[in-house]
């Protein structure tokens, strides 16, 4: 795989009594009252385009999209249509690539996981599930109980690991390579419980529950029973709402996975808008649930009142197609979409596209290192973007966009 990085602004490292400083004034001038994102939302929320160039690194990669990315100390795992790549982010070329020569048996990557004893679990299209284990890769499929060689998400409870497939839910509990230590949960034996057989996304929640996001809606387990909620129950914003909007975008993902998929969804009218196909979900530290949605925008559920709350271009949001969600330090949350990369604070999203600096306006994985940087995933690349440690916003060039 061919890696290159393209070195667009020189980051200038805070020096430490800089920080100490901004640190004494900030924190003397505004008390910590709990985390941003903690706070009521807004009634009404709106749209801002950053107007600023952002100091920016893109990394160009001859891989369709960055699916996913997951940092790991100095480490950053990436996951590509053509394999995975542990990147040393202290270095600029220290990287390796791991694919279907070298272990893996797909080289399109789904999803990285990190264990609870450091391991690295990896989701691939059609591979099943892969664990490192030294430099060596451990795979994991049907035969060992895995329901299926599609893995999209993979989320870690006490005593179990719980994986997203496109033929339900597998739990492992034990050695994975005993055949025993597999439950799957689909449709069939939850009694339609779990929503849809194809799942994306995982969400572990208070106490025993876990939250699963489907073509069809979102699933809640709790350890005894099963609920549901779909676009009938207010997830995803009606189509007049978003059709406008919507029109011609499917065209632009450039062979995207999701766009070659022909899947017959309830309550859609075309394959550029089915609010029940759940991208992307982030539980956050106010046990919000936020819903990524095909076409229908970013959905806000509330487990305690059962209300879903949309948001679309019309609210602020650059584009209705929620390919990523994540969770910033100072607990805004991110937005990656079919336009753009947003910030939002419960009030304004603050939109940031191409012309701002990134390498591509589809964001598909959003991450945060342990040196305050951003890093957003795109077509055939990604981007670094330093978040200041004061404000939590992203630094930027002493110029504006004309």
């Amino acid at each position: 795989m061919f890696f290159q990085f393209k070195y667009i602004q020189k980051q200038i490292p805070f020096k430490l009594i800089s920080i100490i400083f901004y640190f004494f004034i900030f924190t003397a001038l505004f008390p910590a009252v709990g985390s941003t994102f903690s706070k009521p939302l807004a009634k009404y929320s709106k749209g801002e385009n950053s107007p600023y160039i952002l100091k920016s690194d893109n990394f160009s990669l001859n891989a369709r999209n960055v699916k996913v990315l997951k940092s790991q100390g100095n480490t950053l795992w990436m996951g590509t249509s053509m394999g995975v790549i542990k990147y040393d982010t202290s270095s600029i070329e220290n990287y390796v690539i791991y694919d279907n020569r070298n272990g893996l048996l797909s080289n399109g990557i789904f999803s990285i996981a990190i264990g609870p004893n450091n391991q690295i679990w990896i989701g691939t299209y059609g591979g099943g599930l892969s664990l490192m284990e030294g430099e060596k890769w451990v795979n994991f499929n049907t035969p060992q109980g895995l329901n299926d060689a599609f893995v999209y998400d993979q989320e870690f409870t006490k005593d179990a690991m719980w994986i997203a497939t496109w033929s339900g839910v597998s739990r492992v509990a034990g050695d994975p390579l005993l055949h025993h230590s597999w439950t799957s949960f689909t449709v069939e034996n939850t009694d339609g419980g779990l929503i849809d057989n194809w799942v994306y996304a995982i969400e572990i929640g208070e106490g025993d529950n876990i939250w699963f996001g489907t073509e069809a809606g979102l699933s809640l387990y709790d350890g005894k029973k099963w609920r549901n909620w779909n676009h009938k129950n207010g997830l995803g914003a009606s189509h007049e709402i978003v059709e406008n909007d919507n029109r011609w975008v499917t065209d632009t993902f450039k062979g995207s996975h999701h766009n070659n998929q022909a899947v017959d969804l309830p309550n859609t009218g075309s394959a550029d808008y089915r609010p029940n196909y759940i991208v992307s979900m982030l539980l956050d530290q106010a046990n919000r649930l936020w819903v990524g949605t095909w076409g229908g925008g970013l959905s806000m559920f509330d487990p305690e009142t059962q209300v879903f709350r949309n948001y679309t271009v019309k609210d602020g949001l650059p584009g209705n197609y929620i390919l990523a969600l994540n969770e910033g330090p100072d607990g805004r949350l991110w937005i990656g979409s079919n336009k753009g990369l947003s910030q939002f604070d419960g009030a304004v999203f603050l939109n940031y596209s191409k012309i701002n600096g990134l390498i591509s306006d589809f964001v598909f994985s959003i991450e945060f290192d342990s040196g305050s940087f951003l890093w957003a995933g795109g077509h055939h690349g990604m981007t670094r973007l330093k978040v200041e440690i004061e404000s939590g916003s992203l630094s930027r060039l002493d110029k504006t966009l004309k």
